[in-house]
């Protein structure tokens, strides 16, 4: 069990967990907040690219955005975000 420890004065509720595949997450919830947001940390990046196939990670994120089944055209999901007020910001290092 993870203990989270917060300054009295935060208003906010967290909730740590685990889902059933292993990723860990730490859910925030604010009363005071009009706008939600997600963030996801990838403990992998450049550097575990083989050398005979530098720049894998970074197009592997870029394909992350590509298409789905419930957006299957190129940047339909990026259009869903911004018509609805959010944004990315993908990141690879």
């Amino acid at each position: 069990m993870t203990t989270i420890i917060k300054p009295a004065l935060d208003t906010r509720s967290y909730k740590y967990l685990t889902l059933q595949n292993g990723l860990k997450c730490l859910l925030i919830s604010d009363p005071d907040a009009d706008m939600s947001a997600a963030s996801m940390d990838v403990g992998v990046g450049s550097s575990f690219d083989p050398p005979e196939f530098l720049g894998t990670a970074h197009f592997l994120e870029h394909m992350l955005f590509q298409g789905t089944e419930k957006y299957p055209d190129e940047n339909e999901y990026m259009e869903y975000l911004t018509t609805h007020g959010g944004s990315d910001n993908a990141f690879t290092s």
